[in-house]
């Protein structure tokens, strides 16, 4: 496999994250809380993705629009790392994006963003070179407002043009999931080959509860394989055909679940570039995350990328 083909291009949000931990509730107004601790972080769907991939030791191509702040040289050094190129498309007009994320025990992580720059991002921003990977992802949709709709369309129909893999990962929108926001991802998905939501993002999208039943009715109404992360339950892969494959995840101890859906989203898509199957690609996706929640967040560059198990 020729370095183009083996390379994966990743465009969309990267930004900061600031992560306050043990919040259970914001503070009154005029009131302060202590928390256990706030970390900052580099963020973003695509730019945590980019990131895993490298450390996959996968070539990587990342393509993200960014202030000219503080922040994005922060941003930079995080981005320095072997087999990863950061593409960052500056705009000196805008700051960079930032999200906080607010996090405690016995709650779902909850997220405040600003765009910025990354509202900026467009289809004339990515670089011609960087669509002639082998498997080019879409990451933070929703929060890519001129990346939405018919420019993603363009962006993947130039990539197809090259023969890659397209891939998309919304996340959740801002608006909630109405039903011109299931239209808009329902037709964004005839121009992707595979897609990669969680489980409450496939219900969001198809108003399915089950996401077994969801994911095999959107990929054969859309000729696109669903990929859903199923959280203590694995994942699973609908194709096309009716074809469903479950592989669980074995019982951990979770020290840090925030960033496992972009591991499992990079261990998929590096073993399908190294040329695994798909299936043999859920059950290493699967391990890896598994094993990305029970390590520490500063320890997790260790974590290897399974090698293929016989099925």
């Amino acid at each position: 496999m020729s370095g183009a083909q083996a390379t994966i291009t990743v465009v969309g949000n990267t930004n900061l994250d600031i992560m306050v931990s043990g919040a259970a509730a914001l503070p009154e107004p005029g009131t302060e809380a202590i928390v256990p601790g706030i970390d900052i972080r580099l963020g973003g769907s695509a730019g945590n993705l980019a990131v895993r991939c490298a450390g996959l030791g996968q070539e990587t191509v990342l393509v993200s629009k960014v202030g000219d702040d503080a922040s994005t040289r922060l941003v930079e050094a995080e981005l320095a790392l072997p087999g990863l190129d950061a593409v960052l498309v500056r705009d000196a007009g805008l700051p960079s994006g930032i999200t906080v994320a607010v996090e405690a025990p016995g709650r779902d992580r909850a997220f405040i963003s600003s765009l910025g720059a990354m509202a900026e991002l467009a289809p004339q921003d990515v670089p011609s070179g960087a669509l002639q990977a082998g498997t080019v992802v879409l990451a933070g949709y929703f929060l890519l407002p001129r990346l939405r709709g018919d420019a993603s369309h363009e962006l993947f129909a130039a990539a197809h043009k090259n023969g890659a893999l397209t891939v998309l990962d919304t996340g959740w929108p801002a608006e909630g999931w109405t039903e011109d926001v299931r239209a808009e991802v329902r037709s964004v998905l005839g121009s992707v080959d595979l897609f990669l939501p969680n489980s409450d993002e496939l219900t969001g999208l198809t108003g399915n509860p089950d996401p077994r039943s969801a994911a095999l009715q959107l990929a054969a109404q859309t000729s696109t394989m669903v990929a859903a992360k199923l959280g203590a339950d694995g994942a699973g892969l609908a194709l096309p055909d009716g074809t469903w494959l479950h592989s669980a995840a074995r019982p951990v101890t979770p020290v840090d679940s925030t960033g496992a859906g972009d591991g499992f989203n990079a261990a998929f898509l590096a073993c399908l570039a190294r040329g695994d199957s798909p299936a043999r690609s859920l059950a290493a996706a699967v391990r890896y995350a598994t094993e990305l929640v029970a390590t520490h967040p500063d320890l997790r560059g260790s974590v290897p990328l399974p090698e293929p198990l016989s099925l």
